[in-house]
């Protein structure tokens, strides 16, 4: 007995052709009695062209008149086969977000699978990617299941032994920053419980559901972009990342020329670490002096002469904005050069 949802799926499949295939059980009565089938060759019998699948056990026919019948059987055949091994079948509601997020269903599959399971298709979510690398014998969903807190349409799924995904209900998300908060609160959650450390990758909101294929490609290049230009973070957004991923479209030889521009010999000793690591400071703290003279434990005075310093020998003064965003991009290309193979 062939079960009920791989014979819709069957019937969902012949329904493209276009053609009169009946899907019949091999102990059909509907078959000619003592019939001879054949799998490889369609037979003949009471005007209708007959012939066997293997797996799942049944029969295709159509009428011995319909042109092109032979070649539709064996086309249709070849379709059940692949349905029956079950190459493309869905157990279930997580399987069918599964293969949405790869990209493995095309649109007519997702809005028939989508109304079997009764999945919501017009509603605003975003894909958010947990990924954890140290996961020893365990996998990451796991540890995940237990302690992260879910809406009544929020979704986690199984994406692989280090990576759990989150279809998260925005409906109630006023902003990012929650979006961001909750994934803080869960990293914190998991390593009080768990020592385990996660890096989380946030997609932009969607509401179709084949959308979220994008979302779920976005939270996973935030994650490879993040990692890169700012390695001492472990949340990253793909829509705060716009500079960083027009940085990282560039070839790394442009790249590397421009960053040349401003680091080099010339200026190898005057950025040095602490001169780097000043600058850093200064725009981390939005070009704030005083700000950023507390934060390093210096007197004013001592971050002027320093920023001085920079605009003697290279003629950018980074207490200018557009000076400022100068710079930083120029610093910001050396990641975009040889270091960005060694992060992917």
């Amino acid at each position: 007995m062939i079960d009920k949802h791989t014979m819709d799926q069957l019937e969902r499949v012949l329904s493209r052709l276009s053609a009169p295939i009946t899907l019949l059980e091999k102990d059909s009565d509907s078959l000619p009695v003592l019939m001879e089938l054949s799998e490889t060759e369609p037979v003949s019998a009471g005007g209708q062209m007959y012939l066997a699948v293997r797996q799942p056990a049944l029969v295709l026919a159509c009428p011995e008149n319909l042109p092109g019948g032979r070649d539709l059987l064996l086309m249709a055949s070849a379709m059940a086969a692949t349905l029956g091994t079950g190459e493309t079948h869905t157990e279930n509601s997580y399987d069918v977000y599964r293969r949405t997020l790869r990209g493995d269903l095309t649109g007519s599959e997702l809005d028939a699978l989508s109304h079997e399971y009764q999945l919501p298709t017009d509603l605003r979510r975003c894909v958010m990617v947990f990924h954890i690398v140290q996961t020893d014998k365990e996998r990451a969903f796991d540890l995940l299941r237990d302690i992260t807190p879910l809406e009544e349409k929020d979704v986690l799924i199984d994406m692989d032994r280090h990576t759990v995904v989150l279809i998260k209900d925005m409906e109630t998300v006023e902003s990012s920053d929650e979006l961001a908060q909750f994934a803080q609160a869960l990293q914190e959650t998991l390593m009080g419980e768990t020592a385990h450390q996660m890096t989380v990758g946030i997609g932009r909101s969607c509401h179709a559901m084949a959308e979220l294929q994008e979302s779920y490609s976005e939270a996973r290049r935030a994650i490879e972009v993040g990692r890169i230009f700012q390695p001492e973070d472990s949340i990253y957004m793909f829509s705060r990342l716009i500079l960083e991923r027009f940085l990282m479209e560039l070839p790394p030889d442009l790249g590397a020329y421009y960053h040349s521009l401003l680091f080099n010999r010339k200026t190898q000793r005057l950025f040095n670490e602490e001169m780097l690591y000043t600058i850093d400071m200064f725009f981390k703290k939005d070009l704030n002096l005083s700000d950023t003279a507390r934060q390093l434990y210096i007197h004013r005075n001592t971050l002027v002469y320093r920023l001085d310093k920079v605009q003697r020998q290279t003629g950018l003064d980074l207490r200018s904005f557009k000076d400022a965003v100068t710079f930083k991009i120029l610093m910001e290309l050396k990641k975009c050069g040889g270091d960005r193979g060694a992060h992917k």
